[in-house]
């Protein structure tokens, strides 16, 4: 993940959560490291999720001028190296907030259809909140991963990681120490900034 700019993304609506937290851990561990970071707190900001006609897509016109928003959000995300996702997975998949996001500000024309994915590097930082067995078990992993990779490579975006960090509601029988699994998860987030 070490890049020389970094724009974190994440979305949860309590600023005292974990995944609050895990994006400290991350934009703290980068800093360290010597990259310049900045975040978007899609919650703070009031982002609307919603995708209304002015930012529909226009297959026929990549050139599509969207809301202010939208092209004020993505060309914050154009101006750096590496693009970090931090989410809890809800039912299986992204947050309506984050989901919003990518359909709105990933668009025609802007992230695909037009220039070419700005980035050069994408990281999704799942926080899932039971076991890894169980997440494997059902398919969940492969799917998300599998969904996650095609799309950076139908944006060519030249890489693409996904981590994930589980048992991040902590309820699991095994886990004696509450304190330190917190811990190992936040170990595992700041080890993340090191992986590309």
């Amino acid at each position: 993940m070490k890049s020389d700019n970094m724009y974190i993304v994440w979305a949860h609506p309590r600023s005292d959560s974990l995944t609050a937290q895990v994006v400290k851990e991350i934009q703290g561990e980068a800093e360290r490291q010597g990259t310049n970071v900045s975040t978007l707190d899609l919650y703070r900001l009031g982002f609307n999720p919603a995708l209304n006609v002015e930012d529909e897509p226009d297959w026929d016109n990549p050139n599509k001028q969207y809301s202010p928003e939208v092209h004020r959000l993505f060309n914050e995300m154009a101006t750096n190296d590496t693009v970090v996702f931090v989410f809890p997975v809800w039912w299986y998949g992204f947050p309506a907030m984050l989901k919003g996001y990518l359909d709105r500000v990933w668009n025609n024309g802007l992230a695909y259809g037009g220039k070419g994915f700005p980035a050069k590097k994408v990281q999704w930082v799942a926080l899932v909140g039971g076991s890894q067995e169980g997440y494997v078990k059902y398919g969940w992993e492969k799917n998300m991963t599998d969904y996650l990779t095609s799309a950076g490579s139908y944006l060519g975006i030249p890489e693409t990681k996904i981590h994930y960090l589980y048992n991040t509601i902590g309820v699991e029988e095994d886990i004696v120490d509450r304190e330190k699994h917190y811990q190992n998860l936040f170990e595992q987030a700041r080890s993340f900034v090191g992986a590309a």
